[in-house]
């Protein structure tokens, strides 16, 4: 393992934010692929390799992986999100470089016990706004430069 790693507890994300929830309130599916697609930006435009893991649902492969190798797990009939978690984190070989997000407290102490690190759904949000404008600064900077003939 190298870089910085997310482990996203996908369905503790979707029901803190607000616009998330009430997506998955009219179609779960979208819910899932919209919070997928967030995730995606932030794994590539930044130093972040996210894995996104959720709670299964009927007839869906245990791993699916996305574009640019952003994983993304659900958990079986036999498993759950927090215990795919747990695994992640223990068999990682390095939690210091890991950090969880969810709003489960009782995960957050587990995870922590094993070494990695723990923040909020909320935090998430923070660190995408923030990596996304610091995205953009460096695009802005790439342009101007091209521009002016400094690429």
């Amino acid at each position: 393992m190298s870089g910085r790693y997310l482990v996203v507890d996908g369905h503790s994300v979707i029901f803190s934010w607000t616009d998330l929830r009430a997506l998955h309130q009219r179609n779960r599916a979208a819910a899932r692929k919209a919070l997928a697609d967030r995730l995606q930006v932030l794994h590539d435009s930044t130093g972040w390799r996210v894995t996104l893991v959720l709670d299964g649902t009927h007839g869906t492969p245990p791993v699916q992986q996305h574009s640019q190798d952003m994983v993304t797990v659900y958990a079986t009939a036999d498993q759950t999100a927090d215990s795919i978690i747990e695994r992640l984190v223990a068999a990682s070989g390095e939690a210091a470089r890991v950090t969880v997000i969810t709003a489960d407290e009782v995960e957050r102490r587990l995870v922590e016990s094993l070494g990695a690190a723990t923040a909020s759904p909320n935090w998430l949000r923070e660190e995408m706004a923030r990596e996304g404008a610091d995205f953009q600064d460096r695009l802005n900077r790439v342009h101007r430069s091209a521009k002016w003939g400094r690429a």
